[in-house]
């Protein structure tokens, strides 16, 4: 029982860390693009432009994987099941669908 808890409390315990830290990346991100729009200087220095592009770049590679790994399952036929009970004996009947 301790053991099933202690995995719980971790699952939150990275479950509120892990969206704290998108939270925080996204405020300090909009706190230097904000910085930078009101300094005519640095938005010419192409080093901070570079910065803040890698790091929106980054930002978004998770959704770029998942993107990626999702078109690997286009070519899967889907089965669904539906059960259903017969009319006339009362049995349990499973239909099994592909979809084509």
């Amino acid at each position: 029982m301790r053991i099933n808890k202690l995995l719980k409390w971790l699952k939150i315990t990275w479950g509120l860390t892990y969206i704290a830290f998108v939270v925080v990346f996204v405020i300090v991100l909009g706190f230097f693009i904000t910085g930078m729009l009101q300094d005519k200087k640095a938005l010419i220095d192409t080093a901070a432009m570079s910065t803040v592009t890698l790091l929106l770049a980054f930002a978004s590679l998770p959704s770029l994987l998942i993107q990626l790994l999702s078109l690997l399952e286009i070519n899967q036929k889907k089965t669904y099941t539906a059960t259903k009970k017969c009319p006339h004996c009362r049995h349990t009947i499973d239909l099994k669908i592909t979809e084509d």
